[in-house]
């Protein structure tokens, strides 16, 4: 795609969620004319996108929605769940387009028909004939009519000399009457009218008697603009593309041309030099500079086009030097010599201002925080790695610090290094850190898709909730938010379809009719918390030990003695599921085996706490970011191994009289749990230390997925911020490895996956 292809999808993705988030919020809240209007803006600026574009498919099917939120802006028409329901389509339609141009440059095979049932869904709630025109783009308006009109019998005459000398064009008389209220939907009669090209005749009427000038309504169209014109059938629907509802068009037989006449040069000139006109009008009246470049880009664009349209190919060279002139200057002026220029040498005399005030330059503005940059991930991805390079160089250069001060080389050398290590150290610190901000995004991104899913699959299961989102703001990095969807999502699920109670239940129970979902992120240290939570019928601790012991996960004697928050736990099991009945929603057991998986797969974890009849909250801890870790540095076996801090609940050294046997295995009791003792060189499968009986085990205390176990090291070196890479070549598919780092000293780190290496 090229670059104004890739600003509309990018745009109309955000048009399309921000219009999804306003029609959610209404249909909640009431409605509210602000939110009314910005929908409006959103769906008015997806029809001109679809304009600039030639996408007239998309750009009727949004200009029958305008109507609606126009007739819902005057009060002509109620904003009803049915009204909710059509423009919710709409604009899933819009998305599904926007996805098939992305990948493929084009829409969909089947989109005009797609549109047009669209449409006329949407129409058909409006009132009135006047608000219901014929709707389909190939319908009989647009297909070649067997007997001529009336009409069109005096556009021959008045036009047979041109006509005549064109034998072999295509000629095609066309007649536009424009909505009364026309001026209010952006369109411009007029205007449209002045891109007909080579206009052979032209006639305009009043469509009604016009009433006495007191009564006269300045901002209702009371005209009809009939003409002939030498251009093809596909040319005129282009430019009338967005109102074809309004247009009916008739091809010329041969028969009618019985005489030659003149040429339509005079006509193509006249639409060059209107063009040229609006170019230099939209320059001179614009204020906004913000926009500057792409404002001067796209006059010089349209006018050069229309330059070399009419044949003034050197026009139009001078246009584009002048163009980067302005540019780089960061002023208009050269552009409006060169456009003036232009219409002086095409013999028009300008029809511009003189007193506009030209152009100023752009000055940055004041209001902070209200500019944001596109930035592709993959350059972010790079500045990230070179930062990391410089991590392991800092790394080096404190190693090498470490190394003059122990060897005594000279006080004032060993201060000097020793001090710009640390600057090194600092500076290295701060730069990662502000390319790791680049890569966090708000919570938001992901909530935001979840009030359309929590209201189309409430009234499936004819239930009553709301949705509530707490915490938006709270920023992660990117690839963590993009792959919470899938958890959240499961777990949404299952709160409305098991949670949530029907409204017959609630009353009984002297609930409030209308179910809660909550969903909260808040951050906490180099972490952050996001919870789902619901005000329904809860889990039963007991039901789940029923059905566990049905499906033979866990003898009966250990089920009936295992504790409630334990029993709860079970919840995550693969194929388990508390539900009587299987759905197209859920049921089938693999939902919350799916959020514990593709939790722990970010480094994140899960718990779940619930009271019967009061409700369930599912907590996910996750990671804040993924590019950036904390590790610990310990010896084993004469190797050193990373283990991930986030896994670290504690160090302590033990006698050997805290330590027993515990059937298989040996262990000791902290703070009231059983933890088990995992040799790491054991499970390395290296050689131990040698090491007397009496002396104390150095243990690491870790948790992971739940489970509690101490690791048996022989030392503990450092603590250290490392950049984690991920094995490579033929290691690339080996267990039990995180990934990779480099010290100071230039030696690799192998960075441990406790989940792996863990029994």
């Amino acid at each position: 795609m090229n670059t104004l292809q890739e600003q509309f999808t990018a745009e109309a993705r955000e048009l399309v969620q921000q219009a999804l988030e306003d029609l959610i919020a209404l249909e909640r809240e009431g409605s509210a004319g602000e939110r009314i209007d910005r929908v409006f803006r959103a769906f008015h600026t997806l029809k001109g996108s679809a304009g600039i574009l030639d996408l007239p498919v998309m750009g009727l099917t949004m200009h029958a929605a305008e109507d609606v939120l126009a007739a819902i802006q005057t009060g002509g028409l109620e904003l009803t769940p049915q009204v909710i329901d059509c423009a919710l389509a709409c604009l899933d339609l819009v998305s599904e387009w926007v996805d098939s141009f992305a990948s493929h440059g084009s829409f969909p095979s089947d989109a005009a028909e797609a549109g047009v049932a669209v449409t006329a869904q949407l129409r058909g709630l409006l009132v009135g004939d006047e608000l219901k025109p014929n709707l389909s783009v190939s319908s009989a308006n647009l297909t070649s009519e067997h007997a001529l009109p009336q009409w069109v019998a005096p556009l021959i005459d008045v036009a047979r000399g041109r006509i005549g000398q064109k034998r072999g064009t295509k000629f095609v008389a066309l007649s536009y009457e424009p909505r009364a209220d026309c001026f209010f939907h952006g369109d411009d009669p007029l205007q449209t009218m002045r891109k007909v090209p080579n206009l052979c005749a032209l006639h305009i009427e009043a469509v009604r008697p016009w009433p006495p000038l007191p009564e006269l309504d300045p901002y209702s169209c009371n005209l009809r603009f009939q003409c002939i014109a030498a251009a093809s059938r596909s040319e005129l629907a282009g430019i009338f593309r967005l109102v074809p509802d309004q247009v009916r068009m008739v091809d010329i037989p041969a028969s009618a041309l019985i005489r030659e006449g003149e040429t339509g040069d005079d006509s193509r000139l006249v639409l060059v030099c209107s063009i040229v006109e609006e170019q230099l009008r939209m320059l001179r009246s614009a204020t906004d500079r913000e926009d500057f470049s792409g404002r001067v880009g796209s006059a010089a664009r349209a006018a050069m086009n229309a330059l070399r349209y009419g044949s003034r190919v050197s026009l139009s060279d001078e246009i584009e030097r002048a163009r980067d002139i302005a540019l780089s200057l960061l002023e208009a002026t050269p552009l409006l010599a060169a456009l003036e220029k232009a219409l002086a040498l095409l013999g028009r005399t300008e029809r511009v201002p003189s007193g506009s005030a030209p152009e100023p330059k752009p000055q940055p503005s004041d209001r902070a925080g209200s500019r944001s940059l596109r930035v592709d991930e993959g350059k972010i991805d790079a500045l990230g790695n070179l930062a990391g390079e410089l991590i392991v160089l800092k790394n080096a250069l404190a190693y090498l610090a470490k190394r003059v001060e122990d060897e005594s080389v000279g006080q004032d050398l060993s201060r000097a290094v020793k001090r710009e290590a640390d600057a090194m150290e600092r500076l290295s610190a701060e730069l990662h850190a502000a390319i790791l901000q680049l890569r966090l995004v708000p919570i938001s991104q992901v909530f935001r898709r979840f009030p359309r899913l929590v209201r189309d699959m409430a009234q499936r299961l004819d239930k009553k909730v709301t949705l509530v989102m707490q915490g938006e703001t709270t920023e992660a990095d990117k690839t963590i938010v993009d792959r919470l969807f899938d958890p959240l999502l499961h777990l949404v699920r299952n709160a409305l379809d098991h949670g949530i109670e029907s409204s017959e239940e609630r009353r009984s129970a002297g609930k409030p009719e209308i179910g809660t979902i909550t969903m909260r992120a808040s951050p906490a240290g180099r972490r952050f918390i996001v919870e789902v939570s619901d005000d329904g019928r809860g889990i039963d601790p007991n039901n789940i030990r029923l059905k566990a012991a049905e499906r033979k996960l866990l003898p009966a004697e250990e089920l009936a003695a295992m504790p409630d928050e334990q029993a709860m736990d079970l919840i995550f099991s693969a194929g388990f599921s508390t539900t009587q009945q299987v759905s197209d929603i859920s049921g089938r057991g693999v939902g919350m085996d799916v959020v514990r998986t593709s939790v722990q797969q970010i480094e994140g974890r899960v718990s779940l706490t619930s009271t019967v009849g009061l409700g369930t909250a599912v907590r996910l801890e996750l990671p804040a970011n993924i590019a950036m870790s904390q590790v610990m540095v310990v010896e084993a076996g004469g190797q050193l191994f990373g283990i991930p801090m986030d896994a670290v609940t504690e160090t302590i050294r033990l006698a050997p009289d805290r330590i027993s046997q515990i059937k298989n295995n040996t262990g000791f009791v902290l703070r009231d749990r059983i933890v088990p003792i995992c040799a790491l060189s054991g499970l390395m499968n290296l050689a131990d230390a040698p090491r007397s009986d009496s002396a104390a085990k150095l243990l690491v205390v870790t948790e992971v997925g739940g489970k509690i176990a101490a690791l048996e090291i022989d030392a503990i070196h450092d603590r250290l911020e490392v950049v984690l890479k991920p094995m490579q070549g033929l290691l690339s598919g080996a267990r039990g490895y995180a990934g990779t780092t480099l010290l100071g000293n230039g030696r690799v780190l192998l960075v441990l996956d406790l989940k792996e290496v863990l029994p």
